[in-house]
């Protein structure tokens, strides 16, 4: 379970490019898989919630953003 605060903190880390990427991530259906990329690597030091998806030999399939980071994003993006 991942507190809000740490949720927050890393939100208000993001740039302006990673909270869209987050948010269009978010917006899709689980899974939700991202690159192993700037964002990825900010959720894991973070100490946010990840799986590791198969590899469907594309890059972008290797981490998945969970439903309670994607739930944040989306209240968070949605009340902005």
């Amino acid at each position: 379970m991942t507190t809000e605060s740490a949720l927050v903190q890393w939100w208000a880390g993001l740039t302006d490019d990673q909270r869209q990427r987050a948010k269009a991530i978010a917006l899709g259906p689980a899974p939700r898989p991202l690159a192993i990329d700037d964002l990825a690597a900010s959720m894991i030091l973070a100490g946010l919630p990840t799986s590791r998806t198969v590899w469907t030999g594309q890059p972008e399939s290797l981490v998945e953003m969970l439903d309670e980071v994607a739930a944040f994003v989306r209240a968070t993006t949605e009340s902005a």
